[in-house]
């Protein structure tokens, strides 16, 4: 249990000194669900343009751009925060909470609706289509030759 905490501190420590470095670097707060990870990752890269004169030339074209009004991505689902979405695979039900920068099954977190549908299955799948938010689409009649009488086309 004290692990835990010194661990879940740890981890606070790292955001709080990754968001304060962005901070200094690029002159504002990042975006709120970028992880942490992302954040390292980005101020390692923006170090390595300042020894590159093409890598700067990168970095300030960068910055132009979020000057112009960066917005972060999301998870892109449309979901709301707090909903579950329920899946029976298998014989087995499945229950996933959608939260505001990825998913919780099973007490664990996930970024995307298809990495727990790949948990479940062994297999890849688009997340939103196993969970059934996205419609799968029918041929039309038309796409075979076929006119909607159901006569051929000539």
């Amino acid at each position: 249990m004290r692990e835990s905490i010194i661990h879940e501190t740890h981890k606070l420590n790292e955001r709080e000194t990754a968001i304060r470095d962005w901070t200094a670097r690029f002159g504002r707060r990042p975006p709120k669900n970028l992880s942490t990870v992302f954040l390292a990752r980005a101020l390692a890269f923006e170090d390595q343009c300042q020894q590159t004169s093409a890598l700067k030339q990168l970095s300030k074209r960068v910055q132009r751009e979020l000057e112009g009004g960066f917005k972060a991505m999301t998870t892109g689902t449309g979901l709301a925060a707090g909903s579950h979405l329920v899946r029976e695979w298998n014989g087995r039900t499945y229950q996933v909470e959608v939260l505001d920068n990825g998913f919780v099954m099973d007490g664990r977190t996930y970024r995307s609706l298809s990495a727990i549908a790949s948990k479940i299955t062994g297999t890849n799948w688009s997340g939103p289509r196993f969970f059934g938010l996205v419609k799968r689409r029918v041929p039309s009649s038309t796409s075979f030759g076929m006119t909607q009488s159901g006569a051929a086309n000539p």
